[in-house]
């Protein structure tokens, strides 16, 4: 039931004078004792909105009797005007009065009859003066191990029955360590019983009230727990704490770093501190984006339940766990988060950050240069200059080829020189920058002048690496023309070579370059000479021995080749065993 529907629910509660017990039953944290109390003092400041005089609030956090359940009911007593005030000493001196002044008149009495136990004996009877009043008790899943639910619902029945009362009792049910016991009573003790599950947006509603720090980290917070389905009080304002707490080590970076790392933190925060609901950490920090997790789903691998997971975490935003993420991680798990760790990474998010909003600033250029037929040509150009101009480091070569091209195509060829020039300038230290590949495989027109300047710097940014070397690029460069162009020319026997070289680390370098287009399903030329080069090797390898048949059968490439029966035949053949 939402916290509305549960509002009205009390509030047509308070109002009668006649006895009753209300029961609120919902998860840890959810915000049931906030709703209430919330509800008890807008009650409070409504005529007739509570119908009895008098009102007791007892948590029974370990509390081991009914004796002593009483005794709090004593003590916190206050009048109906008191209800949401402050505390005043005044409030315990009226509880006293009723009864304790004849309890005093017999005080020799009682002390002769009950001798030490005169002030139990007192409490006992005050007790009786419990009557017609408005009482709420809280955390019964929390009781010590003493009481028993079934002795706390006898008493709640007793005040109700001889006593007149209005009890209202609060828990999670679900935490209960005798709840057979507790729900064998329970319909016979209970007239109204709710089931308290209010909706994420409720819950972050009153967990984000008067939130420290600003408004808009107060609505990241939201809008990310909402997005997760969090309705737990108590953990969004936690998760609203990490976020609070890593706020001002992210100063001076990009404001989407703090956004991208505040999304983060709700996320690992939740599976942190709600492991019974949440994705766990080990899955996350496992996570490599959208494409592994499609082909762990063609494969079989997750389970349903990481099937959901992998959906939550989609529609969430979070596409994968890098190091930044784990540090993140790791800082949640210790309690703090030191500037140091968070400079390391956060750096290569800047950057990240700063190439999404150029790429976004492009392009809106081009849709306001297309969408209409207004505006003059030099105030367009101009605004493609100053965005190559500050953003030139973080566009690909066919980004800025459609630039330059465009600038060509309406006879301002010096200027487009010009930002060519900045372009490449900028993308001097990257590595890869001049590699027309893959502007040549999207068909983006490249002009021979600029094609021969391209190869020319490609050149002389860095010397062509050793055969050993290119094995070992090729985990990290598989679409690198310079290092599949090279690896596809070489003989079967290289591979075989270089393969039985090597081993450890670079051994498992080499085979995840190898593999890498096993799960590609539109390999180039280069790729397919390079997986059927690297059968070829395998099956001369297995051939050495059981052992090394075995292992190249986990490889997989054989099998990928088959699956694709078009591409074309490759000359070199399997060496046979002498």
């Amino acid at each position: 039931m939402s916290t509305a529907l549960v509002r009205e629910q009390i509030a047509s509660f308070l109002k009668s004078p006649k006895p009753a017990v209300l029961c609120v039953r919902g998860n840890w944290g959810t915000g049931k004792t906030y709703t209430w109390k919330t509800a008890l003092e807008e009650a409070a400041t409504k005529p007739g909105g509570i119908a009895l005089e008098k009102y007791a609030s007892v948590s029974l956090f370990g509390i081991n009797s009914v004796s002593d359940v009483k005794q709090e009911l004593i003590h916190e007593t206050i009048s109906r005007e008191r209800i949401g005030k402050e505390f005043n000493p005044e409030d315990v001196n009226s509880i006293y009065q009723e009864g304790l002044a004849k309890l005093t008149r017999g005080a020799s009495w009682f002390g002769g009859i009950f001798g030490d136990g005169y002030v139990n004996a007192g409490v006992s009877l005050m007790s009786l003066f419990i009557r017609k009043r408005l009482i709420c008790i809280d955390d019964l899943e929390r009781k010590g191990e003493s009481l028993r639910s079934a002795d706390v619902l006898g008493l709640i029945s007793q005040l109700k029955e001889d006593r007149d009362c209005k009890i209202v009792l609060l828990l999670n049910d679900e935490q209960l360590e005798d709840k057979d016991e507790f729900e064998s009573y329970l319909e016979k003790v209970v007239d109204i019983n709710l089931r308290f599950k209010p909706t994420p947006e409720e819950s972050a509603t009153i967990a984000l009230k008067d939130p420290e720090g600003s408004a808009e980290v107060a609505e990241m917070v939201r809008n990310n727990v909402t997005k997760l389905g969090i309705d737990n009080v108590r953990v969004i304002r936690k998760l609203h704490s990490f976020v609070l707490q890593i706020e001002p080590l992210l100063k001076g970076y990009a404001p989407g770093v703090f956004k991208s790392v505040a999304l983060t933190l709700v996320l690992m925060g939740w599976c942190h501190l709600q492991p019974e609901f949440a994705p766990s950490k080990d899955f996350l920090v496992r996570r490599r984006g959208i494409f592994s997790d499609y082909i762990a789903k063609e494969k079989g691998e997750f389970t349903p339940k990481e099937l959901q997971w992998t959906q939550l975490i989609a529609n969430y935003g979070y596409s994968h766990t890098d190091e930044f993420d784990v540090a993140l991680l790791s800082g949640i798990e210790d309690g703090f988060f030191t500037k140091a760790i968070i400079d390391a990474h956060a750096a290569e998010l800047n950057q990240r950050v700063e190439a999404d909003l150029a790429s976004i600033e492009l392009r809106d250029i081009w849709r306001d240069f297309h969408n209409s037929f207004d505006g003059e040509l030099d105030v367009h150009l101009e605004r493609f200059t100053e965005c190559i101009t500050k953003y030139g480091k973080f566009y690909s070569l066919n980004d800025m080829l459609a630039v330059v091209n465009m600038f060509r195509d309406l006879d301002r060829n010096a200027a487009g020189d010009q930002l060519l020039d900045l372009y490449l300038e900028a993308r001097k230290e990257v590595k890869g920058a001049y590699d027309f590949h893959d502007v040549e495989l999207f068909g983006t027109r490249l002009d021979q002048d600029i094609k021969s300047r391209l190869l020319k710097l490609d050149a002389g940014q860095k010397p062509a690496p050793p055969v050993e070397e290119l094995f070992l690029l090729l985990a990290d460069e598989g679409h690198n023309r310079n290092i599949t162009e090279r690896l596809a020319a070489l003989p079967v026997e290289e591979y075989v070579r270089v393969l039985k070289l090597h081993k450890g680390d670079n051994f498992r370098a080499m085979r995840a370059g190898l593999t890498q287009y096993n799960n590609l399903l539109n390999p180039d030329e280069f790729n397919i000479q390079i997986m059927r080069k690297a059968n070829s090797a395998l099956q001369q390898i297995a051939l050495e021995n059981p052992l090394n048949k075995f292992r190249v059968s986990r490889w997989g490439i054989a099998e990928r080749l088959a699956r694709n029966p078009q591409a074309p035949a490759q000359d070199a053949q399997p060496a046979q065993a002498g």
